[in-house]
C-alpha cells in the first residue's frame, strides 16, 4: 500500500479530529511514515488494522469520506442478504437496489449493450466525496465482493473514472486485475463481459462471515488477470484441480490447449506471466476460498492446494499474500 493512498484514506478520520498519529501506532505504523516520499509503501497487514481501527473508531465503513457514514454492519447485511441470490447479475442488482435506499454521495446503475455490462456510479448533485480513494475503495470493494461470490475473476474490460490520475495510479494494474483505465471520464464505471452475469453464487452465509471479519484484506490482495491465454491456462490449472489434490504439468495444461509446450511457453511470455505464476496464483486462491470456508484445517487445506507438508504450505501463502494462513483465517485480529 503506498503512502500517498494511505493519506487519503484517512481524510475522513483527519477531518473529524482522530488523533492519526495514535491510530498509526495502534496499527504497529511509525507516525514518522507521513513524512516519508508518497511513493514508499506500508505493509497490507499493517494498512488493514488501520482501516479498521478507523472505520471502527467512526463508526463508519467508509471512513468519513462520504456525505454520510455507513455505520459498522452495512456491509454485512448486504452481503447477506445478495448471497441467497443464484447468478452474479441477480446479486449485483440486488446490490445496486440496496446501495440506492441510502442516497449517499453516488447513484448506482446497471446499463448493458450488446454483449457489454458496465456498472455506472454518478455524484449526487449537492453530496461530498472527500477524495478519490473513496470512489477507485468503493468500485474495487463491489467488483471483488462479485467475483468472490461465483469464485471468479471477473476480468474488467474497461475503468473510466471521472477524475484525473493520482500519484498512485500504477496500483490500478494490481487493483483492477491489469484493466485499462481511462481518467477524467463523464461517469464512473466497470465494464465487463454480460457472459459473467450468469455465473453462479457458490457462497453461504458462513463464508460470508469469514469474509466479513477479514475485510477489507481481500480487496488489496494482488491478483493479477492476464491476457487471453493466461485466462485460458488459469482455467485449465483450475479444471484439473477439481479431480485432483496436486497441480497438473505444463504438458497436461499444453495438450487440453492443443499446443505444444513451448508453444504455450511464449504465449504466456508474450502475457509477461508463465505456466509457474498462474500454478501459484491458482493454488492461492483455493487456500483462500478453503480459509474462508472454515471447515478444512491447514493441513488439509495444505493438500486440497496440492501440497504434501503444511510447512511448504505456510510459506507459500505467506510470500503470496504477506499473512500466515492462520492469521488469513482469524482476519488478522493479532
Amino acid at each position: 500500500m503506498p503512502i500517498s493512498m494511505m493519506i487519503q484514506s484517512l481524510a475522513g478520520a483527519r477531518a473529524a479530529g482522530l488523533d492519526i498519529p495514535r491510530l498509526l501506532q495502534k496499527s504497529g505504523i511509525d507516525p514518522q511514515v507521513l513524512d516519508q516520499p508518497p511513493q514508499n509503501r506500508i505493509p497490507l497487514e499493517q494498512y488493514v488494522l488501520l482501516s479498521r481501527y478507523t472505520s471502527g473508531a467512526m463508526n463508519d465503513e467508509i471512513a468519513g469520506l462520504f456525505e454520510k457514514p455507513l455505520r459498522i454492519g452495512h456491509f454485512r447485511i448486504l452481503a447477506l442478504s445478495v448471497v441467497h441470490t443464484s447468478t452474479i447479475g441477480e446479486a449485483l442488482k440486488r446490490t445496486i437496489e440496496f446501495i440506492n435506499l441510502f442516497e449517499n454521495s453516488l447513484h448506482y446503475q446497471l446499463q448493458a449493450s450488446g454483449n457489454q455490462v458496465e456498472l455506472v456510479l454518478t455524484r449526487l448533485p449537492g453530496q461530498t466525496i472527500t477524495n478519490t480513494y473513496a470512489i477507485e475503495s468503493v468500485l474495487a470493494v463491489h467488483h471483488r465482493f462479485l467475483g468472490w461470490l461465483a469464485n471468479e475473476r471477473i476480468i474488467l474490460n474497461q475503468v473510466k473514472l471521472d477524475y484525473p490520475a493520482p500519484e498512485y495510479k500504477d496500483e490500478y494494474r494490481h487493483m483492477f486485475y491489469g484493466a485499462p483505465v481511462l481518467f477524467n471520464q463523464l461517469h464512473t464505471s466497470l465494464q465487463f463481459d454480460k457472459s459473467y452475469m450468469a455465473r453462479p453464487i457458490v457462497q453461504n452465509e458462513a463464508s460470508i462471515e469469514s469474509y466479513v471479519r477479514r475485510a477489507p484484506m481481500d480487496v488489496y490482495l494482488p491478483l493479477d488477470a492476464g491476457g487471453n491465454v493466461t485466462v485460458e491456462v488459469r482455467n485449465k490449472v483450475n479444471e484439473h484441480f477439481l479431480g485432483n489434490d496436486k497441480p497438473p504439468e505444463l504438458h497436461w495444461v499444453s495438450e487440453k490447449m492443443g499446443l505444444n509446450p513451448q508453444t504455450l511457453r511464449r504465449q504466456l511470455k508474450r502475457e509477461d506471466t508463465s505456466f509457474h505464476v498462474i500454478k501459484a496464483q491458482v493454488r492461492r486462491d483455493i487456500a483462500i476460498h478453503h480459509l474462508g470456508a472454515g471447515e478444512l484445517s491447514i493441513e488439509d487445506i495444505a493438500y486440497k492446494a496440492g501440497y504434501t507438508e503444511a510447512g511448504a504450505f505456510i510459506r507459500a501463502f505467506k510470500t503470496w499474500t504477506g499473512f500466515t494462513p492462520h492469521n488469513f483465517r482469524k482476519g488478522l485480529m493479532i
